[in-house]
């Protein structure tokens, strides 16, 4: 263990760095914080380059960090609230820095039983991470973002993901609708949601794999040209003289869980 000696410290300038979106882009590392997500980080794929903890918190991880030859920094004197970001005191008593998990898009290819979340413009951070989180719980092999979507990696995101952004592969994309049409012409069948559409997602055939389920922005929904890519439309049941439309977390989730409902039935 080695104790952080203030805000000039190189360790904690690698680590404040990451607070910022330029930081984060520039190093392929984020931010993990509070004890229960530093120690899925320590047990996911995704390498931990660095860890820190309260006076109190650091010989909980001491051994392991010891054993696998992660530096272990000592925050005291009102720095954890300081790497966090949030400028206030803070219950947060540990933190990682993370390798980001980005697939190369220019490379991948969906495996034939694969079920692909794609999301376009997503504003919200905390929409971005839920959506992660929901993917990795519906068993998702991958997530999709247009690379205007908010940031994954920024805080609000990965808290939201509670651990999801540790082991679910992420690809962003510089041009989502071409990336859209790549993979139906390698015959994913691609399903969107439209309030226009004439079957509902209980009457579409979501058993079929490799599957994506295609989302859009919160307010605009999917943009024309990603419109064109999807194999399908269904709607989403809503009761009549309410809510028009759901939150885009909500309907990716019932998408997801239906597709994973009707493969289940599957003799």
């Amino acid at each position: 263990m080695q104790l952080l000696n203030g805000i000039k410290d190189e360790a904690y300038k690698a680590a404040a760095e990451l607070l910022k979106p330029a930081g984060r882009a520039a190093s392929g590392k984020y931010l993990v914080e509070g004890e229960n997500l530093v120690r899925q980080a320590l047990a996911s794929p995704s390498p931990v380059h660095a860890l820190y903890a309260t006076p109190d918190a650091a010989p909980v991880f001491r051994d392991e960090c010891a054993a696998r030859e992660i530096p272990l920094y000592v925050a005291g004197g009102g720095l954890m609230p300081k790497l966090v970001g949030t400028g206030y005191e803070t219950a947060v008593t540990a933190l990682a820095i993370v390798e980001q998990t980005v697939l190369n898009l220019h490379e991948w290819t969906p495996q034939q039983n694969a079920l692909i979340l794609a999301c376009e413009r997503i504003q919200d951070p905390r929409n971005v991470g839920v959506l992660i989180r929901t993917a990795e719980a519906a068993g998702c092999t991958a997530i999709l973002f247009s690379s205007d979507s908010a940031e994954p990696w920024q805080r609000a995101a990965v808290r939201s993901t509670t651990g999801s952004i540790l082991r679910l592969p992420i690809g962003i994309s510089e041009d989502f609708s071409s990336l859209l049409k790549r993979l139906a012409l390698a015959d994913i069948y691609t399903v969107a949601t439209s309030a226009k559409a004439a079957n509902l997602a209980y009457d579409a055939d979501l058993q079929r794999r490799p599957l994506m389920i295609l989302v859009g922005n919160e307010t605009e929904g999917l943009s024309e040209s990603a419109r064109e890519a999807a194999s399908d439309f269904v709607a989403l049941p809503m009761a009549p003289n309410g809510a028009s439309s759901l939150n885009v977390t909500v309907a990716a989730g019932v998408l997801l869980y239906e597709a994973v409902r009707q493969r289940r039935l599957l003799p």
